[in-house]
């Protein structure tokens, strides 16, 4: 008995496990829930996805949370000073100055023709070459013209026979003279045959018009050329002209003798110097200009004719300007600013300033408005720069503090 009610206890309570109470109404029903292998599954699965969830997500809260902190961190943490090189803004004497653009011209230039056509039977020069005046540098087949040369060479020989005949013939009266005034009137004509065949030979030849440098070769040996056919052109290239033009309320300002520099792009930072050495004789009637000449000397060959720069004419009188180095002005579409120094809190602070900026002058810019003399200001270093940036101090390299330095017309302060 005692073994008999155990069994039927735990069958009891095994049944129980599988019961589950329904209310419909005013009825309460026992259903029986049938447990299987696939729903314990299902349970468990369900257990272990929620407790990744939850780590997954503490582990996302957490990252999150350290990270705000860190960006908080370094929102609050000071930059670090930014190392900047400066000077101080002052006033210079400067000369008055007219700017314009101007082109640079040969005091002698030709493009060389042959005088008459032919063959080119020799080519004594090449691209390139530096020539003398008078030298030979073209030969056309001239076979033809020294057969004639020599014809009348040997008319020009009877021809003077005859006339001394007539001479002595006159001195005994044993002519007339009409006989010796024909006979030398044949010498005459003789002798400027012979003068047309030279001339004739002179004219199959080109010869260097002055001394100069040879450009391209147009022509090649065996070719036949006529007169106008280019062959090439020459050059001096010591000294250059430079012309510019400018209105004619300027011309009461320009002198004969006036200083010219010129800046020419890709070559000398120092530029070029010359004087004006002519204005022209009247004003272009459709533009109201007058073209000026300088001549600048150019012994290093560095300029070319052609080429054009900006030529400053550099009056007289001179103008107190207040200027900084060009390299401490930023340009861009809305205006030119600057870097000004200023203390704040014990610390050097650099703010950005707009100002109205003037024409350059051998590496400085003039200021017009927006600093006073004595201001320092930023010339190296502003690219790391935004407006309150905390700065320091170091030595700027003397090209920066006196861009100047190496042009002839260096600025007085």
């Amino acid at each position: 008995m005692p073994v008999s009610g155990t069994s039927d206890r735990a069958e009891y309570a095994s049944q129980r496990k599988n019961l589950r109470l329904e209310i419909v109404g005013p009825n309460i029903k026992t259903v029986k829930i049938m447990s299987s292998p696939k729903s314990r599954l299902i349970r468990r699965l369900l257990v272990v996805l929620s407790l990744v969830i939850v780590v997954y997500g503490g582990v996302i809260g957490f990252s999150r949370y350290m990270g705000a902190k860190f960006l908080s961190a370094m929102a609050n943490m000071p930059r670090p000073p930014v190392s900047v090189s400066v000077v101080r803004a002052k006033t210079m004497m400067w000369p008055q100055t007219l700017s314009v653009v101007a082109s640079l011209e040969s005091i002698q230039g030709a493009s060389l023709s042959p005088q008459s056509a032919g063959t080119v039977t020799g080519l004594f020069f090449d691209s390139g070459d530096m020539v003398r005046k008078g030298q030979l540098l073209l030969q056309i087949n001239n076979n033809v013209a020294h057969a004639k040369l020599a014809s009348a060479q040997a008319k020009l020989t009877n021809a003077k026979q005859a006339r001394d005949r007539q001479r002595n013939l006159i001195k005994r009266q044993a002519t007339s003279e009409a006989s010796l005034d024909d006979a030398v009137a044949n010498f005459r004509k003789a002798q400027a045959a012979v003068q047309e065949a030279q001339a004739v030979l002179t004219d199959l030849q080109l010869r260097a018009p002055f001394d100069g440098h040879m450009g391209i070769r147009e022509v090649s040996l065996g070719q036949y050329v006529s007169p106008g056919t280019t062959v090439a052109s020459i050059e001096q290239w010591s000294p250059l002209r430079v012309i510019f033009s400018l209105p004619q309320r300027e011309i009461i300002r320009i002198k004969i003798g006036n200083k010219v520099h010129l800046r020419v792009d890709g070559l000398s930072k120092k530029g070029f110097d010359g004087k004006v050495s002519a204005i022209d004789a009247s004003v272009d009637s459709r533009t109201r200009d007058v073209r000026i000449e300088a001549r600048i000397d150019n012994a290093d060959e560095r300029l070319r004719s052609g080429m054009y720069g900006v030529a400053e004419i550099i009056l007289k009188q001179g103008q107190q300007t207040l200027a900084v180095p060009q390299t401490a002005i930023t340009f861009k579409s809305y205006g030119a600013y600057l870097y000004v120094i200023k203390q704040q809190q014990g610390a050097d602070v650099a703010m950005a300033r707009s100002i109205q900026t003037g024409r350059q002058h051998q590496g400085y810019v003039a200021i017009t408005h927006g600093l006073k003399a004595g201001e320092q200001v930023v010339i190296a270093g502003q690219v790391k720069l935004h407006n309150g940036a905390r700065v320091r101090i170091v030595p700027a390299p003397g090209a920066l503090l006196h861009p100047a330095l190496d042009n002839k017309q260096g600025l007085n302060p």
